[in-house]
């Protein structure tokens, strides 16, 4: 008995530090590495759960008038990026506005840095736009698609030797590594314009807005935003019920089948590429996820939540009352 409540806790603490340090770098963590580097004969399936890792729908191309010539020339169609920027402006306008009782000097602060914040988004869009407008970066992103669509349509992507799987491998992340520069250049300059409309807000608006105001709107969330939101308090509430014994054998089903998720996703197969790093270790499927998936279905298996745990009320107030009124 002891034994397996010192698992279920060394399992809850690990599930719920997970958890916590995800809550605490929110605007670092993602899913999106851990999902694209997936492996395996099912690591198709994890890919779809990445958007737009090859750039199709943030790199794709346009055209745009040319003012020195009148003619139309091709660049990456910034429009996306430019309508997002615009409602992150407005979601700030909208929570800092003071509204008709406000006085005047606070209604003059307001439309001062309306005015400036509309200046920032026109410069920001302007350098944008500008910068996927220049032909030689217009050619490379052609280049760049071009390449794609002969990996895609490669007509060994169905074979499996090793040699070829780990050419397809290598290929592939040089692929994603041409659009990750630009990619993150959509996202530094975003964060530059962010950082730009703090600059020009009143003192006293600073003090108010500590983070940019978006709203709970999850219908708006993308898919990978409902996965981090789901992989970061999915883990934090497995790991607090597996620490407090509170419907312990659903929170560590609940691991286990988190845990099945990661198997799948990097499957210790020495057939498989890219094998794991040799620090840690060779494995034959058996590895220490493998290990920790099932520890979680021992301890779903038994009765360790009512040993130490709040399962012990739980069942004594609930579960024998109920089952005795079935009898």
């Amino acid at each position: 008995m002891a034994a397996l409540v010192a698992l279920r806790l060394c399992l809850g603490c690990h599930f719920l530090y997970e958890g916590v340090w995800k809550i605490k770098h929110g605007d670092e963590f993602t899913a999106e590495p851990f999902l694209s580097q997936a492996k395996g004969p099912i690591s198709g399936f994890f890919y779809a759960m990445v958007p737009d890792q090859y750039g199709r729908q943030r790199l794709a191309l346009g055209e745009i008038k040319d003012e020195k010539t009148g003619k139309m020339v091709e660049c990456v169609d910034c429009e996306p990026v430019a309508v997002r920027w615009n409602e992150i402006r407005q979601n700030l306008l909208a929570h800092l506005n003071p509204g008709p009782p406000a006085g005047a000097e606070a209604r003059k602060d307001f439309d001062q840095f309306k005015s400036d914040s509309k200046e920032v988004l026109e410069k920001s869009q302007a350098s944008l736009q500008a910068y996927f407008a220049e032909k030689e970066l217009v050619e490379a992103v052609k280049a760049y698609f071009q390449s794609l669509d002969r990996f895609e349509k490669d007509p060994e992507k169905s074979q499996d030797a090793p040699f070829q799987e780990e050419r397809r491998w290598n290929r592939m992340m040089e692929l994603r590594g041409e659009a990750k520069v630009w990619i993150d250049e959509l996202q530094d300059r975003e964060r530059a314009f962010i950082n730009a409309l703090r600059e020009k807000m009143p003192e006293e608006y600073q003090a108010q807005v500590t983070t940019l105001p978006g709203g709970w709107k999850p219908w708006k969330w993308s898919q990978m935003q409902f996965i981090n939101f789901a992989v970061t308090y999915g883990l934090t509430a497995i790991g607090l019920c597996l620490m407090a014994g509170l419907f312990t054998r659903l929170a560590a089903l609940g691991g286990a089948a988190f845990m099945c998720f990661v198997v799948m996703t990097q499957p210790a197969w020495p057939s498989i590429y890219p094998p794991d790093l040799p620090q840690l270790g060779h494995a034959l499927l058996i590895n220490k996820d493998f290990l920790e998936m099932v520890a979680l279905v021992v301890v779903a298996s038994s009765a360790v939540g009512r040993w130490g745990g709040l399962d012990h009320f739980v069942h004594r107030l609930i579960v024998e009352p109920w089952m005795k009124s079935r009898q």
